[in-house]
């Protein structure tokens, strides 16, 4: 049963006078810098991705003081990128992220986000398993620019851009969106490209919903659709995703993300989120 509207409108009536979610009090350790981010999946960046990826109203005004100071916290002028300090400087999942969420929230992209882009369109690294170009001042990030590049990073970069309208993509993002969409590929969506046979990470082949910071192969499928990418190496993914439809027509949710405002599903149960993704790249 899709309860899209009823979660939407439970997740709002969880939100603060302030227009926030699970705020930090001045006495905490993660105050102020991880203001917003902390606690994990409660927090009002958390919150703000899980309306979007439900799908709630692009226009809706009750997201519009969260998602501003969202930006404001995390931007760094210094570099033109949205930051937790020092910590995974810099680092592309959550500029992937606000990005998303700015273009999703948003019919015209903030400058900010556009910015960072362009950043990323300089400084992202393709690394799989070795350094394939010499390295560059951020590779002491080795979480984000290790030998082998974090893929979440990837992903969430290639989110945020495919909810950027074409008309604000630069040549470099172009380039940029090509190059993460090229990474993928090489891994087929979720395999090890060393050892085809095996998934990359551990828990990325389990349906999931949500998808925070970390995704599953159905949102990669679904990010691929977006962008209208035909290719053979997403057959062996398509056809994992098959193989996991159940008799009734749905699929289920298989991975639980935990500590969120409002669940979202049983796990082992048909969840209409996912049912409604999966559909989507078969049929889109």
């Amino acid at each position: 049963m899709d309860n899209r509207a009823e979660l939407i409108e439970k997740i709002f009536s969880a939100q603060d006078k302030n227009g926030f979610w699970k705020t930090l009090t001045p006495n905490d350790r993660y105050y102020p810098d991880y203001q917003h981010y902390v606690p994990n999946f409660k927090a009002s960046l958390w919150t703000l991705i899980l309306l979007a990826d439900l799908q709630a109203d692009k226009n809706e005004v009750r997201v519009r003081k969260s998602l501003a100071e969202i930006k404001d916290q995390f931007y760094d002028a210094d570099h033109g990128i949205f930051t937790l300090k020092e910590d995974h400087f810099p680092i592309p999942c959550l500029n992937g992220n606000i990005i998303y969420l700015d273009a999703y929230f948003n019919e015209k992209p903030d400058p900010r986000c556009i910015q960072a882009l362009e950043f990323f369109a300089q400084y992202q690294r393709f690394d799989d398993g070795c350094y394939e170009e010499p390295k560059n001042k951020f590779c002491a990030n080795t979480s984000c620019y290790g030998k082998h590049s974090c893929y979440w990073g990837i992903v969430k970069l290639l989110k945020g851009i495919s909810f950027v309208p074409k008309t604000f993509r630069s040549q470099n993002v172009q380039v940029l969106k090509q190059k993460c969409v090229d990474f993928i590929l090489r891994h087929e969506v979720c395999f090890s490209s060393h050892h085809p046979e095996r998934i990359m990470i551990e828990k990325l082949d389990l349906l999931t919903f949500p998808n925070m910071y970390k995704s599953d192969f159905l949102e990669i499928l679904w990010l691929l659709k977006r962008e209208k990418v035909h290719s053979e190496a997403m057959d062996k993914a398509l056809r994992l995703l098959l193989s996991k439809k159940q008799h009734n027509g749905s699929w289920q949710l298989e991975r639980e993300i935990y500590n969120m405002v409002v669940s979202i599903g049983r796990k082992n149960s048909p969840n209409a989120f996912i049912t409604q993704r999966a559909l989507e790249v078969i049929h889109g």
